[in-house]
């Protein structure tokens, strides 16, 4: 079981990282498209949906991992502290603004303040993540 464990963090760290370097590249992309030609344009915006839809699977799997981790490793939720709760907090927070960014009543709001305040909530996730589970 703890080579599963292992593998499966691996993994889901794998998944952290696609979607935290989705999280830097996309505002690169959308700055680039924002004043290319229209030709390139195109380009770029396959290039912003690939990225996109990398980071939406990569939420997945780190939602289904993270899951199987805490249950292979800790035999559930119970027991673990505030640290771990405030992590759950901070990943729901992620998947709702990865939900709003999508729906019309966001389309006034700058993709640069999602792009930020996506960052600061992933490098939240990342500390109580620390604190949670060393």
């Amino acid at each position: 079981m703890y080579d599963a464990a292992n593998i499966l963090l691996f993994i889901h760290l794998v998944a952290l990282v696609v979607g935290a370097a989705t999280n830097v590249a996309m505002p690169l992309v959308m700055r680039q498209m924002a004043k290319a030609t229209p030709d390139a344009k195109a380009g770029y915006g396959a290039i912003a949906r690939q990225l996109g839809f990398n980071a939406q699977v990569a939420l997945g799997v780190l939602v289904l991992s993270g899951i199987v981790l805490v249950w292979i490793r800790y035999g559930g939720v119970a027991g673990l502290d505030a640290w771990f709760w405030a992590k759950m907090a901070l990943v729901a927070l992620i998947v709702v603004l990865m939900i709003v960014r999508f729906m019309p009543v966001a389309a006034g709001i700058s993709p640069r303040v999602f792009a930020s305040l996506t960052r600061l909530v992933l490098l939240g996730i990342v500390l109580t993540a620390v604190f949670a589970f060393n």
